[in-house]
């Protein structure tokens, strides 16, 4: 019974802004992340319905995309923990340079990036070893969404230091606007209701862009509007200079962040070299899998804000017990959810698709996924939690260590050499997690992190 004995009063904390509970946290977390993952799900069951290749042509695009936009978040992830900590601290001002700060460097590092990398789109496109049409298709959604990157970019960080001073419900309508729009554009690109200059692959990623730019315009109007008491008017390019507690805490989180992702990259060109089939295959049951990821990354970005706090205030036990009840939690609804998804399997899969070749691996992999789920329960948690504490160097060195070694290495050996194709790629993926999940979870029963405070 101890096990599911859960302390009310560890998911709360008293803040200068009011009272902040871990629920209404993982709420806005969750909804977030699942109304903007929506986005692409809905436009992969249309491209599904259109064509199997364009659906691989704009999953390996958004592969590459994910990468991208784990970098820009390098910024924006390591000012949340710097404002977490300060106002936990009751240090306010420098709580509100860090937010400053973030806007301006987001900006300027996104457009720039942004316009460079859609210059290079189709040689890039080709590291991922596609070909032929499905290449092209590639190299022209990525060359638009990554055009106008920066948009998401400055979307991250605003919603960020809204997250950070506890006001996490106006990036839920946010996500709520743009996965709307988007949803209204799709249907009217591949169902064609009536003409419009806007077709296939590219018209799916100018209605990406547009739904975007729509969320840009009403996030910036919630945000200036929204009682933080930021007073940008005050500041001067010495604000800017907390840049380097931002960069301490957001570049060794963005490169193993930045370092899954690319690993990722390096799979789905693994998978690749498997057929169509195998990247289509992935593709459908990565947006599956989602549904168990988002639920324990929402508790772990909520365990890791709550976290930040607490060490800020000095409050180290109660961040080390509320870790480990959310652990718990955590591992339990990943694999209900997980059974869930394998029991349902063959309707949930119908949806994407009609192939029996992609039906019937998929039936597989839902097994193998339930173990990597267990695997990720322990990163979202335990990696989140050392990241809101600020033991950020160590996180990094075993997230690059084991990403490659295992993930990779091991896809490589069993779905090419030894022939177990897709199958054999999601073994390496559970060995990857769970490896990272043990370290962590032996880290934080260390408290270590209780020596890496920013204040």
């Amino acid at each position: 019974m101890k096990l599911l004995t859960l302390d009310k009063k560890l998911n709360k904390i008293e803040t200068p802004q009011g009272v902040i509970t871990l629920h209404s946290i993982f709420i806005a977390f969750f909804l977030e992340m699942i109304l903007t993952n929506l986005m692409g799900t809905v436009s992969t069951i249309m491209l599904g319905h259109y064509s199997d290749n364009a659906v691989a042509a704009v999953g390996s695009a958004s592969q590459f995309m994910g990468m991208i936009f784990t970098f820009y978040t390098v910024i924006s992830s390591g000012a949340s923990i710097v404002i977490s900590h300060n106002l936990g601290a009751n240090k306010k001002k420098v709580a509100s340079d860090a937010a400053f700060t973030t806007i301006i460097f987001s900006f300027v590092l996104s457009f720039s990036i942004g316009i460079l990398l859609s210059i290079f789109s189709l040689p890039l496109m080709a590291l991922m070893q596609i070909k032929d049409d499905l290449l092209l298709d590639a190299s022209t959604y990525f060359s638009i969404c990554v055009l106008f990157s920066g948009i998401q970019a400055i979307i991250s960080s605003l919603s960020a230091i809204l997250r950070s001073y506890g006001k996490p419900k106006i990036a839920v309508i946010v996500s709520l606007s743009m996965n709307i729009i988007n949803a209204i554009l799709d249907f009217i690109i591949i169902y064609r209701p009536f003409e419009t200059p806007l077709h296939g692959v590219s018209g799916i990623a100018t209605s990406y862009v547009i739904s975007q730019f729509c969320a840009l315009i009403l996030i910036v109007i919630l945000f200036i509007n929204a009682p933080l008491d930021l007073q940008f008017n005050k500041k001067s390019f010495r604000s800017l200079k907390i840049i380097k507690d931002i960069l301490y805490i957001g570049v060794p989180g963005g490169i193993s962040s930045l370092s899954y992702s690319m690993s990722q990259v390096v799979s789905t060109s693994i998978i690749a070299v498997l057929g169509v089939t195998a990247i289509s295959t992935k593709i459908y049951l990565s947006n599956i899998f989602f549904y168990v990821y988002v639920v324990g990354l929402s508790l772990g970005l909520a365990t890791s804000l709550m976290v930040g706090w607490l060490v800020g205030a000095g409050k180290y036990e109660q961040a080390y017990r509320l870790n480990n009840q959310n652990l718990k939690i955590t591992i339990l609804l990943n694999i209900l959810i997980s059974l869930l998804i394998l029991l349902l399997g063959n309707k949930i899969i119908s949806l994407f698709t009609s192939n029996p070749e992609i039906i019937a691996m998929s039936k597989i992999i839902m097994i193998i996924d339930l173990f990597v789920e267990i695997g990720r329960g322990f990163n979202h948690i335990e990696g989140n939690s050392l990241r809101g504490a600020g033991d950020v160097i160590f996180q990094m060195v075993i997230s690059i260590i084991s990403c490659w070694s295992m993930s990779i290495l091991f896809s490589y050996i069993l779905a090419i050499k030894l022939g177990l194709g897709l199958p054999g790629c999601w073994i390496s993926f559970a060995m990857d997690e769970i490896f990272r999940g043990i370290i962590f979870f032996f880290r934080w029963k260390s408290r270590k992190w209780t020596k890496k405070s920013l204040v």
